[in-house]
């Protein structure tokens, strides 16, 4: 777990910095977008307590996770949840349909929207994409163009 927090850290530290010296945004008036990057980052991850509360709550993994939160065991519950996340299959920002559905949105808001943490946060949901992308998927065809959508998101802000 502390590998994944650290290699997730390093690909937001070189995606912003690339995004801050590429757009010239040294100005301290910008921390919203690199707040909103971070939240981005670990929001993919809700997709587990969906997937526990929402659309299995009668499995096993879900029965187990529930009762250590309602113990209020939260740390316990999250290192839980993280040494079974290869159990969990259908999940639903993990998908291929979302990920291209929210390529679209992203460029939209990303090119439309004037609010920095809304773009920071969609980037660093992006770069979490990306990274999962490329640690499971087997096409890495698919992967140069999530790449390629990322570059072009950080150029575009």
């Amino acid at each position: 777990m502390k590998k994944d927090v650290l290699n997730y850290s390093i690909y937001f530290f070189v995606y912003f910095l690339f995004i801050t010296l590429i757009n010239k945004l040294f100005s301290f008036s910008n921390w919203p977008l690199y707040v909103g990057g971070i939240v981005g980052l670990v929001l993919p991850n809700l997709d587990h307590l969906l997937y526990c509360f929402v659309f299995k709550p009668f499995e096993l993994t879900s029965i187990r996770a529930k009762a250590l939160i309602t113990e209020k065991r939260y740390k316990e519950a999250i290192v839980f949840l993280y040494s079974t996340k290869d159990e969990r299959k259908d999940l639903i920002f993990h998908s291929l349909n979302f990920q291209l559905i929210f390529a679209v949105l992203a460029f939209w808001v990303v090119s439309s929207s004037g609010n920095l943490f809304g773009r920071g946060l969609v980037l660093g949901f992006s770069l979490s994409e990306v990274v999962f992308v490329y640690k499971n998927y087997v096409d890495k065809k698919y992967f140069w163009i999530s790449v390629l959508i990322l570059l072009v998101l950080g150029i575009m802000m």
